[in-house]
């Protein structure tokens, strides 16, 4: 494991963060404190949009694009060529799950952590015949993998797997997924949403065919931002994606269109250029920040949490599975969660609180109500999880 970022390094960090001085930021897995290189970079290109026009300065700033493509192939370990920018991790997640051919009699196999937004995709394609199926666990809590390579056969056209699970912290074995995958015809679609920003994340090794995230959580960008991965081999395989224009496809003629033969085929004309600005410079600064000395300082601080937590009576951390995040996860017994979420929130620390209508196949199974989460990221210090740990003391 490498060794975490140093205190130097992190008081840097926390230098150009301007939130620190405002919040004890512990929302990082619902939306992170933006550091003020992306901040700059956002208002500098809407103040030029403002002062000479939107498709004038679009057609000045194509460097700012492109480096989302090139930062994001450095962070992922990918071609330039295979990355779409997106809306969100959700857009990411549905252009490439409604590009897989999936039809009546297939089988399709998921996580029992997937998010809501995945599983309303899941349950239109059960009500067009398809056969979908959730993985079994393991009793930590991850994908059995014995048990998905049992379930593998011809008839499996995807598997898709939430990489870290939104409401218990856990880090699934997804590498261990894709060499299972890697052997059929199967197509693996990995939801990184809550992984990418804070954990080193590699296409090659996680053998994936699609990969999608957010800006707006671990990566500390914009919000209204995402990034698909689409495998350059799969492409052909493909169906049209539903929406297309003109920055998808060429019109060829009066009845054709070819569509773009790289990933750029997922992606839509108009979207905010001042947040995907700011969103190349987030991964550009994810990059320069090192995701493996970030993760190791995610895991102390998040360890810390935990063991803090646990010294709390009444108060149980949730977080399942072997190997987990700086997601963590926790209830208070006897006390109303959005209410306790809103009292820390009253002294500057920002918490979220998550429902079984999230997640039912992994909270309601456990017969958990709600939690509050905790996502700790790399710019958080010992002294504002004993903040939090004082605060939660007080209000319950």
């Amino acid at each position: 494991m490498s060794e975490p970022l140093s205190e130097s390094k992190v008081e840097s960090l926390r230098a150009e963060t301007p939130g620190v001085d405002h919040v004890i930021h512990f929302n990082n897995a619902g939306s992170s404190l933006p550091p003020q290189p992306v901040v700059d970079a956002c208002v500098e290109y809407l103040t030029r949009e403002a002062q000479t026009g939107g498709y004038e300065t679009f057609d000045r700033e194509s460097a700012a694009f492109q480096r989302v493509y090139d930062a994001g192939a450095k962070l992922l370990n990918c071609r330039p060529t295979e990355l779409a920018f997106t809306t969100s991790a959700a857009m990411a997640w549905w252009r490439s799950f409604e590009a897989v051919p999936l039809q009546s009699g297939d089988r399709l196999l998921m996580s029992s952590t997937e998010y809501q937004s995945n599983a309303f995709g899941f349950i239109q394609a059960a009500e067009r015949g398809v056969e979908v199926e959730v993985i079994p666990n393991t009793e930590s809590g991850e994908i059995d993998l014995e048990a998905l390579r049992s379930m593998m056969d011809e008839r499996v056209k995807l598997v898709s797997v939430t990489h870290v699970a939104m409401t218990n912290g856990m880090v699934q074995p997804v590498a261990e997924v894709g060499a299972i995958v890697a052997d059929s015809d199967a197509m693996y679609l990995l939801d990184s949403c809550q992984a990418v920003g804070q954990l080193p994340v590699d296409v090659q090794e996680l053998q994936c065919d699609f990969l999608s995230f957010t800006g707006r959580k671990f990566m500390r960008g914009p919000r209204g931002t995402g990034m698909l991965y689409v495998r350059d081999e799969v492409m052909d395989r493909l169906a049209d994606p539903t929406y297309i224009d003109g920055r998808s496809a060429q019109w060829i003629d009066a009845d054709t269109y070819q569509l773009h033969p790289t990933a750029e085929r997922f992606e839509l004309g108009e979207v905010s250029f001042a947040a995907k600005a700011g969103f190349g410079v987030a991964l550009d600064y994810a990059v320069e920040v090192g995701m493996a000395s970030a993760a190791a300082r995610i895991a102390v601080l998040s360890a810390e949490l935990r063991e803090s937590l646990n010294g709390l009576d009444g108060v149980v951390v949730r977080d399942t599975g072997r190997h987990q995040s700086g997601i963590v996860t926790f209830s208070v017994d006897g006390a109303d969660h959005l209410a306790l979420q809103q009292a820390l929130r009253k002294r500057t620390i920002n918490t979220s609180v998550l429902s079984a209508g999230l997640s039912h196949l992994d909270l309601a199974p456990r017969g958990i109500d709600a939690v509050l989460r905790a996502g700790v990221h790399y710019f958080n210090t010992s002294e504002e999880i004993g903040s939090l740990i004082r605060a939660i003391d007080e209000c319950r």
